[in-house]
């Protein structure tokens, strides 16, 4: 039995659980903690590990697993880092994966059709994500008004008769992620391959390894650009 901690305080919510997984690839939630948090990641997100652990009646897991963004530069960087101690202290290997991903498996999943997720990116730009039955397209960092001409036309059709939800439903139409936070569970088991591959060799899935995705370099480059991962 394989202990899984999860944690993502990349935006403006914080996701903690504590994830058993048997030989076969069941995956079971054992607590969880999953509220919104603006701008308290960093007194919050330490003592509800603490709590789901205390919960789970674990001392430490097997492996992290962190959404490394993108979103909020601090949640980011507190994410990360929180990934990255905790993974030093346990001596225990770390996966991370971009959070636009991680929230668009847990959307596709429930609602079983084509997916697009919206994050408020400040300079009246989102990042923007979308799933299908062909899986993940990529993160871009663009202008609402951009994305029909950025996405791969073979995406168009999903993009236009899926469903959509947003953090900001003022910038962005879709229904509000605020009242309705995605969990882990289906990014897990999506990533059951590299779930396993980490669990068995650790060197290559060092703490060392993780690496923020702020997409931008510093949100003071308001230059136009466009990314996938």
């Amino acid at each position: 039995m394989n202990k899984i901690l999860f944690l993502d305080a990349t935006n403006t919510w914080i996701l903690i659980g504590c994830y058993s997984r048997d030989e076969e690839g069941k995956i079971t939630v054992l607590s969880k903690y999953e509220e919104l948090h603006n701008r308290e990641s960093s007194t919050v997100l330490i003592t509800e590990i603490r709590n789901c652990l205390q919960k789970a009646n674990w001392e430490k897991p097997d492996l992290i697993v962190t959404a490394l963004g993108p979103g909020s530069f601090t949640g980011i960087r507190i994410s990360v880092a929180t990934a990255r101690n905790l993974a030093q202290i346990w001596n225990i290997p770390a996966i991370g994966f971009d959070s636009l991903e991680i929230y668009t498996a847990h959307y596709y999943l429930e609602i079983e059709t084509a997916i697009s997720v919206s994050i408020e990116a400040k300079q009246s730009k989102i990042y923007f994500g979308l799933r299908d039955q062909r899986g993940y397209c990529g993160t871009l960092d663009i202008p609402p008004d951009l994305i029909a001409e950025k996405l791969p036309e073979d995406r168009l059709g999903s993009y236009i008769t899926g469903l959509k939800f947003t953090d900001s439903p003022e910038l962005y139409p879709g229904q509000n992620m605020k009242e309705t936070l995605p969990s882990p569970m289906a990014i897990l088991l999506e990533k059951a391959n590299e779930l396993t591959k980490a669990l068995s060799n650790q060197a290559d899935y060092s703490y060392e390894l993780l690496v923020p995705n702020y997409l931008r370099g510093t949100y003071a480059d308001d230059k136009p650009k466009v990314y996938y991962t």
